[in-house]
């Protein structure tokens, strides 16, 4: 809106000044566009700062009193054009003699203290319009899905049929599922032949992905595999939990062979607490690497029936990649769906018009009285 006033008031000064300098006239019309142009620039040049230390987040509550700025220069222009309307002339011999040219530096030293009220009647209506700046902050989600990751740590997952091994392409695929899941609190169990909490249920997922990096096989006694104390100690955590959705993420490359809690009874409480488990089983079949034998291989029907249980799924990797894509399909699966809620912060900022404003009357007080002395 200044913008377009600058302009037109540029080209208005300019043809002014052309004309005044052709013509030797029009000595009020320069002064008038000189007076325009003055208001005009100082009008831009405050709201261009306001909405640069605004961060270009700047609106008015109250935009209607803006619409009496171009009473302003309305008033400016019948002050120059119409300012000895009432007043009677008084003719004296020789008056002629007594003119004084057009100057620039007259008009200035006459307009100057005019351009300063009227610039600060223009910023008085500015901090009438009420101009606030706004700034929006997202709030972080109320309520998402709890996940707890249970990662297999016994000896069997230094196994090289996984690049490059089982473990480390367990951590690799673990780390990348967390950062996808922006708005879940997530915790870690590491199991073998205990089951150990290595990270509770937290939004602070940078903490969980070096959790998880620094994991490694000997983390707990590596000798057996615990798949129902491991699901006990997820499901005690998750139980409380108000989320409304909670899901366990299992993976081995064993069958239960230690622990003191059954895995389908793990899984039966589990499921009664409202709490989904995806299984993931993670080895290359007997005899397709030279890295498996049977020695190693998963008790598939024991994970599908906990999987079952609980409504969740049964997977099975026979290498690095399928893993990676099973972690990406449940992650789409298990989507949380929430409007991001944002809060808007509005806050004054018409005291510097206000204050510029006041400032503006008082130089034009100065400069009449005590330095553009008019001498009758």
């Amino acid at each position: 809106m200044f913008g377009t006033w600058f302009l037109v008031s540029l080209g208005l000064l300019i043809l002014a000044l052309i004309a005044s300098a052709l013509l030797r006239r029009f000595a009020r019309l320069t002064s008038g566009a000189i007076l325009v142009f003055s208001c005009t620039t100082l009008l831009l040049a405050a709201g261009m700062l306001a909405q640069r230390a605004a961060g270009e987040h700047f609106t008015f509550l109250n935009p209607a009193f803006l619409f009496l700025l171009p009473l302003v220069f309305i008033i400016g222009a019948l002050y120059v054009f119409r300012g000895n309307i009432f007043s009677q002339p008084l003719n004296y011999p020789l008056a002629g003699f007594l003119q004084q040219p057009f100057t620039l530096r007259g008009a200035f030293t006459r307009r100057f203290p005019l351009v300063l009220v009227l610039g600060g009647l223009c910023l008085f209506i500015i901090a009438l319009a009420r101009p606030v700046t706004v700034s929006t902050a997202k709030l972080p989600p109320t309520q998402g899905i709890d996940i707890m990751l249970i990662i297999d740590a016994s000896a069997s997952m230094a196994n090289r049929d996984f690049y490059p091994s089982r473990f480390v392409a367990a951590q690799k695929n673990a780390i990348n599922f967390i950062s996808k899941r922006f708005n879940d609190r997530i915790g870690l169990v590491v199991f073998a032949k205990n089951a150990s909490l290595a990270a509770p249920l937290t939004l602070d997922h940078d903490a969980v992905q070096e959790l998880v990096a620094s994991l490694y096989l000997g983390i707990v006694d590596p000798n057996l595999t615990a798949i129902g104390d491991a699901l006990g100690v997820a499901s005690s955590h998750l139980k409380d939990s108000s989320a409304k959705s909670k899901i366990i993420l299992l993976l081995t490359d064993g069958s239960n062979n230690a622990g003191t809690l059954d895995p389908m009874l793990a899984a039966k409480a589990a499921a009664a607490y409202g709490i989904k488990i995806y299984t993931i089983a993670t080895a290359s079949p007997p005899g397709t690497t030279i890295f498996s034998s049977r020695e190693d291989e998963i008790d598939e029907g024991l994970l599908m029936e906990i999987a079952k249980a609980t409504g969740g799924k049964f997977y099975r990797a026979k290498n690095e990649m399928e893993l990676s894509s099973i972690y990406n399909e449940i992650n789409e699966l298990e989507k949380t769906d929430f409007t991001q809620a944002a809060r808007t912060n509005q806050n004054d900022a018409y005291r510097p018009f206000l204050l510029a404003g006041l400032a503006l009357l008082l130089l034009a007080v100065i400069l009449r009285k005590l330095i553009f002395i008019k001498v009758p």
